[in-house]
């Protein structure tokens, strides 16, 4: 499962946002809840070249420009309620992930629902064009859901469920699962999306505040 915009905005529905510090490229910004409770906080530190967010989500760094507002400002695209995120080209300029304790930090996980949907492709593929029967292919079906696909989706673990493939072989189909090893059935963790969807809010969050404290001292000044 994936973090979706609707799922983070009602996390994030009370937040306030408190600026610690704001020097050029040098921040220090928090969101937290406006009445006092800490759940799914989070503060946003940068420096030149690099941004953190950490909070109860994780903690995640990124690199790739001297400012990374800049990098991670995006266009609302005539839809000022959609927060944009790019997972794939964010996860590129990511430096570090936090160990949760136990050096298990990532931002990408083994997915069984990408898994399932690969094998069964790759069954329905390999038999479109082979003489089988009805009675056989739901036999063959039978035979991998108790020898790869219920296994794995107890386990989930990503090196069991490329063994099971590779150790699978129907008498009549010895080459079913040949050269799957390089399936990518993984996604994004729900955790690291999260955070990508509080860099976007936040930064927005931020530009608001500026452009209103402007807009405020042109309106003194007039």
């Amino acid at each position: 499962m994936t973090c979706t915009q609707e799922q983070f905005l009602k996390d994030v529905g009370a937040h306030a946002m408190t600026v610690v510090r704001d020097s050029g490229t040098d921040r220090h910004i928090k969101f937290r809840n406006t009445d006092g409770g800490s759940p799914y906080w989070f503060e946003i530190l940068t420096w030149p070249g690099a941004l953190c967010i950490r909070g109860d989500m994780g903690t995640y760094v990124f690199s790739r420009l001297a400012d990374m507002f800049e990098f991670f400002r995006t266009d609302d695209r005539g839809d000022p309620a959609k927060l944009y995120i790019n997972r794939g080209y964010w996860c590129e300029k990511l430096q570090a992930v936090d160990s949760d304790g136990y050096g298990r930090g990532r931002a990408d996980e083994f997915s069984y629902e990408k898994f399932e949907k690969r094998v069964k492709e790759r069954v329905e593929s390999h038999l479109e064009d082979a003489e089988i029967s009805d009675e056989r292919r739901t036999e063959l079906m039978a035979e991998i859901q108790e020898e790869i696909l219920s296994p794995v989706l107890d386990h989930r673990d990503e090196g069991d469920a490329f063994r099971r493939m590779s150790d699978f072989h129907a008498r009549d189909f010895p080459d079913l699962f040949a050269d799957c090893w390089e399936w990518n059935c993984k996604e994004y963790t729900f955790h690291f999306v999260w955070n990508l969807y509080a860099i976007a809010w936040a930064i927005r969050q931020y530009d608001a505040a500026k452009k209103a404290t402007a807009d405020s001292l042109e309106n003194q000044n007039a």
